[in-house]
């Protein structure tokens, strides 16, 4: 074909619009730009859920155990603090959080009130409080009903000279069990007892936590076969252990011979190759039970001097001031490398001070472990059992240590050459030596302001005796 000058026409071009290909590059990018969106919203929820976590209250959130909880603003006062703590197992949850408060030296002591579960008060960076414990439907929490039926389950079955076959055997014969015709388990632990009855087979863990009854079970028929029992008791909490016997006792079943001799026994579940710790304390708790707190003040005006200090913003009363969690996690974000540094340099400088105390006094350091690691009562003996699947096993470093201590001439503590966090003890008797094996470092869950450099009094664990 020609065109009007005579000359031919180009060919036309013609351009297809493919949707589907344009459709695809749309939503990728669409989707880029919302997943962008997103991340960026999850950080800021997360943040924004940290700030208001930490504005609830003064108290650090690891007390909690992981329970919801709330600052009641109706409650509340310039005065004083009122915390809403919601639980399923109250007093059992109640008597765990004042222990983790009085582990982090935080002066607090049972209440009373109006309700069924006293309340706990207290006093923390110069502000009272008040923590409330109030029930949630569903019952005990996991935690407490896994170790209930490790505990309880064998001494029914022992006092009731049943020899279960299975877990599913097992859990036949105990619905069928008269709870309140029991005498191993305290008046007061009755509902407690029903619950973990009615509740066993919800756990996760039954058929581990069954079997490992089975085993516990086991343990205290082959006493009976070596000194004869007259009864068992469960020692649910501090109130519920026999008459004799002191509630801070670390005993979760207690034998009782015909003697009328009490051997307390406290009970761990694991694999072969764990190994639980037989100490959690808190570097602050350790220098109390010394009574040596000035040695402690003295070690966190060190710690100002050689590691705070070096933070701009941080001011010299750091582990009382709650702006220090708002500065230490600003500087971890901008610089990650130096805060590691200090935190490795407040950690030596803990261990150290640890170490020195421990050495500074032969006489204190034995009865601190006397105390504190065996906590022995003078007639109520502890043996260590550890369960696994249907077998037990006697853990026999607490039973070394507590037969070997008197006898101990020498102490030394000193600390690891291949490791920032353990350190040891050594005691000796002429040739022969035990040795602790310790360790020292943070045990808080969070961000930069509230572990590591954010946690002022540091976590020390004693982890058995060197083999």
């Amino acid at each position: 074909m020609q065109g009007s000058c005579g000359q031919h026409a180009e060919p036309r071009v013609v351009q297809t619009f493919n949707f589907r290909e344009k459709a695809k590059e749309f939503a990728d990018s669409y989707f880029s730009i919302y997943m962008g969106v997103m991340m960026r919203f999850q950080d800021f929820r997360d943040n924004l859920n940290d700030t208001l976590a930490e504005q609830n209250t003064n108290l650090p959130k690891e007390v909690f155990i992981g329970l919801d909880y709330e600052r009641s603003e109706k409650l509340s006062s310039s005065k004083r603090d009122v915390i809403i703590v919601r639980s399923k197992d109250r007093e059992d949850d109640r008597d765990e959080i004042l222990r983790n408060l009085k582990q982090q030296d935080i002066e607090a002591k049972i209440g009373s009130g109006s309700s069924s579960v006293d309340p706990i008060d207290g006093t923390h960076e110069d502000k009272a409080f008040r923590i409330m414990v109030k029930p949630v439907s569903g019952g005990m929490a996991e935690t407490t009903l896994n170790s209930s039926i490790t505990e309880l389950f064998p001494c029914i079955a022992f006092e009731t000279r049943y020899s279960p076959k299975s877990p599913e055997d097992f859990m036949s014969y105990l619905i069928s069990v008269n709870v309140d015709n029991l005498t191993c388990v305290n008046s007061k632990d009755m509902k407690a007892a029903k619950e973990t009855i009615n509740k066993a087979d919800t756990s996760s863990k039954f058929e581990v936590k069954m079997n490992n009854a089975i085993a516990i079970l086991q343990y205290i028929k082959d006493q009976h076969k070596d000194k004869k029992i007259k009864e068992v008791r469960w020692g649910y909490r501090s109130s519920s252990k026999p008459p004799g016997v002191p509630g801070n006792h670390p005993g979760d079943i207690f034998l009782i011979y015909k003697d009328n001799k009490i051997l307390g026994v406290s009970l761990k579940a694991g694999g072969k190759k764990t190994a639980e710790p037989q100490l959690n304390t808190y570097v602050a708790t350790i220098f109390k039970s010394f009574k040596d707190e000035g040695t402690y003040n003295k070690l966190m005006s060190a710690a100002y001097k050689s590691v705070y200090s070096k933070i701009k913003g941080i001011e010299s009363d750091y582990n009382k001031n709650r702006n220090t969690k708002v500065v230490l996690r600003a500087f971890e974000r901008k610089n990650n490398k130096k805060y590691e540094q200090l935190y490795d340099d407040y950690l030596e400088l803990n261990r150290k001070a640890i170490v020195k105390r421990f050495n500074k006094d032969k006489k204190k350091t034995l009865k601190y472990i006397q105390q504190e690691v065996l906590r022995d009562a003078p007639a109520v003996p502890t043996m260590v059992i550890k369960a696994e699947d249907k077998t037990y096993s006697e853990v026999t470093d607490k039973d070394s240590l507590g037969v070997f201590l008197p006898q101990v001439k020498f102490i030394k503590a000193y600390v690891s050459k291949s490791s920032k966090q353990n350190w040891f003890i050594d005691l000796k008797s002429g040739d022969d030596t035990l040795t602790m094996k310790m360790s020292i470092r943070t045990n808080k869950a969070g961000h930069p302001g509230v572990k590591k450099l954010g946690q002022f009094s540091l976590a020390v664990k004693y982890n058995g005796l060197e083999s």
